[in-house]
């Protein structure tokens, strides 16, 4: 299957849609189960064959709002797509992602004859352990307070909005997916997931870049300057330093890392190197030691201890499972 294969399949009518055009009334082809009132679709029918299926949102009808058990990653390959998510309007359009996680609360409006979705969905320990291995090997912790943002809540109820459509390489390593899905030859299922690395590492590039979700998520924009200026800095870096840099006090500085990260100003450089250890046990054959020392950690023992403390494995296990 070639792109224009691809274009002539996911436009042509399926059977459902062949019903949903007559009268616009909503076939679900999973049996929906009921839970305190809200709609939810299972994640048992998907899962039979691997950990990744990507379906195409049936048009012409209106999808009811409903949550999931899974995490789903929207994908617009052409028109428009409008949802109401967790009560507010939002409009999608070819070209943009969004993930959304698991209970998340959505409604989707009639598409028409343009308007192409794909649902690409996953388990919810796939996506999780993929999605934030990508963020570390990218040694960010101004993308680690972007996805805990986005995603880190008791209710479960959040998304994030990836405005890819100026992403070329990104919407051709999607279609190159989609191509080994709806036409799987040999290693397929092997190719999808290369595949889907990458398209998370041409996300998490989208997500770092989005200055106006950044905007939206923190009190002032002053807040991701000082993560970056930690995360260029973090093996020589003090607080006092720092403080100077951006004019003002120790104590205020600590104050408003604290508040707006929920993190110590020790605990965010303490992750930073350990965001770039990571990188260095996947990427390398460097010494455990010698990693130590390149990312700031004058005692060895003290660097396996920090490592197990927040990855609950140590470093030889992290590189032993990559």
């Amino acid at each position: 299957m070639n792109f224009q294969q691809l274009d002539q399949y996911l436009r042509a009518y399926d059977a459902i849609e062949k019903r949903q055009v007559v009268d616009h009334q909503n076939i679900n082809d999973v049996q929906m189960q009921t839970r305190k009132d809200k709609i939810v679709m299972p994640d048992s029918p998907f899962f039979e064959q691997g950990d990744i299926f990507i379906s195409k949102h049936h048009r012409f009808a209106p999808m009811p709002e409903h949550t999931h058990q899974f995490i789903e990653l929207n994908y617009i390959y052409s028109g428009v797509s409008k949802q109401v998510i967790n009560g507010e309007e939002y409009q999608f359009s070819a070209g943009q992602f969004c993930l959304f996680d698991q209970n998340t609360s959505h409604s989707i409006a009639e598409m028409g004859e343009n308007d192409i979705l794909l649902n690409v969905i996953f388990r919810s320990e796939t996506i999780k352990t993929t999605f934030i291995k990508t963020l570390e090997s990218n040694k960010s912790i101004v993308s680690d307070f972007l996805l805990s943002a986005a995603l880190s809540s008791n209710t479960k109820d959040h998304f994030i909005r990836f405005d890819a459509e100026e992403n070329e390489q990104l919407q051709h390593i999607t279609k190159m997916m989609l191509t080994e899905f709806f036409d799987p030859k040999d290693y397929s299922s092997e190719m999808m997931k290369q595949y889907l690395a990458l398209i998370f590492m041409e996300l998490a590039r989208v997500f770092h870049q989005n200055k106006a979700y950044q905007a939206r998520i923190a009190d002032n924009s002053a807040l991701f300057p000082m993560l970056e200026y930690i995360e260029r800095n973090y093996k020589t870096i003090t607080l006092a330093k720092m403080a100077q840099e951006f004019g003002f006090n120790k104590n205020y500085l600590s104050n408003k890392l604290r508040k707006e990260t929920g993190k110590t100003w020790t605990e965010l450089v303490s992750k930073q190197k350990l965001h770039h250890a990571t990188h260095l046990l996947a990427y390398t054959d460097n010494k455990l030691v010698d990693i130590a020392e390149e990312v700031g950690y004058a005692s060895p023992s003290f660097f396996f201890k920090q490592f197990k403390r927040h990855y609950g494995m140590t470093p030889k296990q992290f590189r032993d499972e990559r």
